[in-house]
Formats: C-alpha cells, sequence, structure tokens
C-alpha cells in the first residue's frame, strides 16, 4: 500500500479571466521527488503556491497527507477553511522561494528557531539544537551567528532550506531556488537536495535545471499554458519526449 503524501485534483486557477491552471492532477507519494519544468508563464509557480495555500484556487482539490486543505465541502458546497486552519494546512508543507526571504537583523540560527518558538512552541535552547542540526545538515556548520548580509547566496538559500524543513513538514515545495544565484554558487544548493532526495525527503521542484531534474527526480512533469502537457519518468521526458510542444521546449534549454 503506497503512502500518499500529495495529491492535487483537477485544479483550475483563475487571474480574472485569466486561467492560469487548467485542470492539473498528480499525485506524490512518500520520498517522491517530483521535478516541474515548462517555459515562463506555464503555471509552475502558480501551482507550487496553491499546494502551500498562497494563492486562493476556484476548483478542484488538494490533499496533503489525508488532509484536504484550504476548502472544505459543506452541504454539498465549496467553502473556504478559517484563516487559522489555512495556517495549520500550512505547516504541512516547507517551501523555499526563488529570494532567500530571510530577516536581514537575524542571525542564520534565530531565523531558523524563529518559527520553531512562535509556530511550535518549542523552548529557545531545543529551537536552537533543531537550528544547529539543520545547519550542520545543509554545510553550515560555522555560520549560525552570521547575519545574512555576511553569506553569500548560496550559504543565504541553504539557511532558507533548513528553515523550512526544520518544521518537519510532510513534503518540501522548491520553486526555482537556483535563478537568483551566480553560476558558481548553483551546485551547492543542488546538491543539498539532492542528498535530501537521498534521505526520502518527498519533494515538488520547480527548476530551469534540466541535468539536476533528470537526476534526481522520480517523474518529470512539463507544464504548458496551465496544464500538464506530459508527464513520466526523466529518460521518457528527457530521452523520448511524446508530444511536439516538450521536444521543442527541450531544444531551447541545456541538457
Amino acid at each position: 500500500m503506497t503512502n500518499r503524501v500529495l495529491e492535487i485534483s483537477n485544479l483550475h486557477k483563475s487571474y480574472g479571466d485569466h486561467e492560469v491552471l487548467k485542470g492539473v492532477s498528480t499525485e506524490l507519494d512518500k520520498g517522491d521527488v517530483v521535478s516541474i519544468i515548462g517555459a515562463s508563464g506555464s503555471g509552475k509557480t502558480t501551482l507550487l503556491r496553491c499546494v502551500n495555500l498562497l494563492e486562493d484556487f476556484q476548483d478542484g482539490s488538494i490533499n496533503i497527507d489525508g488532509t484536504q486543505v484550504g476548502y472544505q465541502e459543506s452541504k454539498g458546497k465549496r467553502v473556504k477553511v478559517s484563516n487559522k486552519q489555512v495556517t495549520k494546512d500550512r505547516a504541512l508543507t516547507g517551501m523555499v522561494f526563488q529570494s532567500f526571504n530571510l530577516f536581514p537583523h537575524l542571525s542564520a540560527t534565530e531565523n531558523i528557531s524563529l518559527a520553531l518558538r512562535k509556530v511550535q512552541k518549542k523552548s529557545a535552547s531545543d529551537a536552537k539544537e533543531i537550528a544547529q542540526h539543520w545547519l550542520e545538515r545543509v554545510g553550515l556548520p560555522d555560520r549560525g551567528h552570521s547575519f545574512p548580509g555576511q553569506l553569500s547566496g548560496g550559504q543565504q538559500q541553504r539557511v532558507a532550506i533548513a528553515r523550512a524543513i526544520a518544521m518537519n513538514p510532510k513534503i518540501m515545495l522548491f520553486d526555482e531556488v537556483t535563478s537568483a544565484l551566480d553560476p558558481e554558487l548553483i551546485n551547492e544548493v543542488l546538491d543539498v537536495i539532492k542528498s535530501l532526495a537521498v534521505e526520502g525527503m518527498t519533494m515538488l521542484i520547480v527548476t530551469h535545471e534540466m541535468r539536476f531534474a533528470y537526476e534526481v527526480s522520480k517523474k518529470v512533469i512539463f507544464m504548458n499554458e496551465g496544464v500538464i502537457a506530459a508527464q513520466g519518468t526523466p529518460d521518457e521526458i528527457f530521452k523520448n519526449p511524446s508530444n511536439e510542444r516538450l521536444s521543442t521546449f527541450l531544444k531551447n534549454t541545456r541538457f
């Protein structure tokens, strides 16, 4: 029996008259690593933001670890859950963004431990211990006292990863986490994600790094104009593309 962590069913999202997601459906089981590729504007980031409940969606459902998030059915109607429940549901996911979103006035340790204390009500000592564990895990054992301005972009992004995963989410969401980095710093971040994959972390990753997607993923999703135009194993997507849109996209990328 599989352990389904994420199930997205017939998801629709519009901004006014512009439909961004047009009936997206996919699923991840525990330990799956799924990469989402596609051109800018294809709906990749919007999909992640819906899963994290940073965006409302007009139709469809999202289930995380058996919990339907964002909306519930009541007397045959679709009803948005309370803000308190949204916060609780959002804690099922950890999300790392293109920008690091670290608090500039807090040290690396403080950035990681803040939510542990405020949201999970950990003691200061326990939160600090957890923060140090994850700083070591992302290769920054001696940078706990450093402020974001004293860290490189790659180091800041690794702190952001540590902050998200320290909350013990059911699934990690990564949104183009290397796009703001200088080329020489990209691999240090991707290596952290690869090691998390080896350890069995469930992850949904939006990326333009095609070689990385090929190496780390169990499944690759190709999005085009708000729909999943193709999905399959890395070999199926990258070496035997099933449609012309995917073939054209891959010809314009480095792999």
